[in-house]
């Protein structure tokens, strides 16, 4: 893939309640990020989508939507993410979008897993913009912080971007 002719990603961390977007043109420009909450009674699918995802979809045009298997929704069941997917499909099909699922948790390609924290340092490195929202360690008792979702975003889209610093550094 050549970086000279544009290809903005569009990069989304699911989780239950939230989810980390980034969008990116290059490996050294990044457009927009942040963390969108879809809390909401009733169908929370129909929020993510109407209410978070469509305007991000429509706003930036992206070239691709990329999102991790194995999304982080341990606390609903299968089939509800199952749906959520088929439903982010649906609507990034709308807009003309293809959408890349992306098998492994960048940074764990060679062996050696890459924490989260670890991840978010080198995206935060590669991004300087992004240094002063990189969240503390957390600690085995603390829940994780809600913008680290961001930075898994970013991760997914620097992986897309075929990004090597996001290979573990040899030992």
């Amino acid at each position: 893939m050549s970086y000279k002719s544009l290809t903005r990603v569009l990069a989304l961390d699911l989780h239950p309640r939230r989810f980390g977007y980034v969008v990116v043109e290059s490996p050294d420009r990044l457009l927009d990020w942040g963390v969108r909450s879809y809390r909401h009674k009733g169908n929370s699918a129909d929020v993510l989508i109407r209410r978070r995802l469509k305007p991000l979809l429509e706003l930036w045009k992206p070239s691709i939507l990329v999102l991790r298997n194995g999304l982080s929704m341990a606390r609903r069941p299968h089939q509800r993410s199952e749906t959520l997917l088929k439903r982010i499909a649906t609507e990034a099909k709308n807009h003309e979008v293809p959408i890349r699922i992306l098998k492994k948790r960048p940074g764990s390609e060679q062996g050696k897993k890459l924490t989260k924290n670890e991840n978010a340092r080198r995206v935060a490195e590669q991004f300087s913009v992004l240094r002063w929202k990189m969240p503390p360690k957390r600690k085995p008792w603390e829940s994780e912080d809600y913008r680290m979702n961001m930075f898994a975003a970013a991760a997914l889209a620097m992986a897309q971007l075929n990004i090597t610093s996001f290979s573990p550094a040899p030992s």
